[in-house]
């Protein structure tokens, strides 16, 4: 049987020798020097930049008042919210328009997930056939709202455009 030779107690006295010299140096380079018995102050470049600011919109935004005209129906409705912008109005929502009847599709049932109704309405551009994905017409700002936020809330762009 081989026998196992020990190690030398050198190895593991210069090892920890090492570990404490660099831990000594690691202390010396945190250290402050001070000399002369003067106590070293920190320079603060941050009082510099107190005394002249960088920007001046701070000071100047807050004392502006800007008067927006708004028309007597806008008026209305932010005194009553429930006042329906759609009056006699209908909106659609386009989410997507694809060449490929396939994509359309995949589109329509990822908005069937989130408990949207879409459908999709073929349309010839420049003698190509585009499938558009719609949602929509609404006629209430409830579900209009909702269906937007939910748009957003998923990431899905959308274009807004008035019913024919």
């Amino acid at each position: 049987m081989a026998e196992k030779q020990s190690k030398s107690p050198w190895v593991w006295i210069s090892l920890f020798m090492m570990l404490g010299l660099f831990a000594a140096f690691i202390t010396f380079l945190d250290q402050k020097i001070v000399r002369n018995g003067e106590s070293v102050q920190p320079s603060d470049s941050r009082s510099e930049n107190k005394t002249k600011p960088r920007f001046d919109f701070y000071s100047v935004l807050p004392d502006r008042v800007l008067d927006i005209p708004i028309s007597e129906e806008e008026r209305a409705a932010i005194e009553n919210p429930t006042i329906n912008k759609f009056a006699g109005k209908q909106v659609l929502l386009q989410v997507g328009s694809f060449q490929s009847a396939n994509e359309a599709d995949s589109l329509k049932a990822q908005l069937a997930f989130l408990g949207l109704e879409a459908r999709i309405e073929p349309a010839i551009v420049n003698d190509d056939t585009w499938h558009r994905v719609i949602l929509g017409p609404y006629t209430e700002n409830s579900n209009f709202s909702r269906t937007k936020n939910l748009l957003i809330e998923n990431k899905i762009q959308y274009l807004q455009r008035s019913a024919k």
